[in-house]
């Protein structure tokens, strides 16, 4: 399945070894699986996921990616609260959202036995998209949610970069991870839910009254 989704993301593209150690002067970064347990001992669901082993060698404060502040999270509540029989809560979780988020550095990973075909010993993949355990995975796809939010009419907050505004349908949402966080209207934050379907695999909770 994750190889699957590797191949319709088009996450990488198969170039040559020699490709990148003649642009980077190293061999490509090493990748390895992780099995992640997104349920509970009771109720085990189990993932495997593709991660790259780009390990922290030196300080790259440039490929920093800013999470959002406990008040973040206490003006959405508060929204919620007083949004009455028409209000609600809603958190969109991105299914693999750094595969949405277009690479920036040019980063070569190894081929896992997988996703490695006959002839291909001395091929590797050239990232289009990024790749959980790269350095920067987390900066790219901040880039892309606020492009996608500003896009939407939102408008992104002055002391953090990962919440927003839309004054038009009176939503406030702040992103943490791969989650979008938003308060506001019903019908307003059905609106976002079907805009953010539109480009994202998400899955959706809402708290609130239910709809007439």
């Amino acid at each position: 399945e994750e190889i699957e989704f590797f191949r319709n993301r088009r996450v990488y593209r198969k170039v040559p070894i020699e490709q990148c150690v003649k642009r980077t002067g190293k061999h490509p970064i090493k990748v390895r699986w992780v099995d992640i347990n997104k349920g509970d001992k009771r109720r085990p669901k189990y993932r495997s996921r593709l991660v790259a082993k780009d390990i922290k060698r030196n300080a790259r404060p440039d490929l920093y990616a800013a999470t959002p502040p406990l008040e973040a999270l206490k003006a959405v509540l508060a929204v919620a609260a007083k949004g009455g029989k028409t209000g609600g809560l809603m958190v969109n979780d991105v299914k693999r959202a750094y595969f949405y988020a277009p690479a920036v550095r040019e980063v070569y990973v190894e081929l896992c036995e997988e996703d490695r075909g006959n002839g291909e010993e001395n091929m590797c993949g050239l990232l289009d998209f990024s790749m959980y355990g790269t350095r920067d995975a987390a900066q790219n796809w901040q880039i892309e949610f606020t492009k996608t939010l500003l896009n939407l009419g939102f408008q992104r907050g002055k002391s953090s970069p990962c919440v927003f505004h839309n004054k038009t349908r009176n939503i406030k949402t702040f992103v943490h991870g791969d989650d979008y966080v938003s308060a506001g209207e019903k019908k307003d934050i059905k609106w976002l839910e079907a805009e953010l379907e539109r480009k994202y695999e998400i899955t959706t909770t809402i708290i609130g009254p239910e709809n007439d």
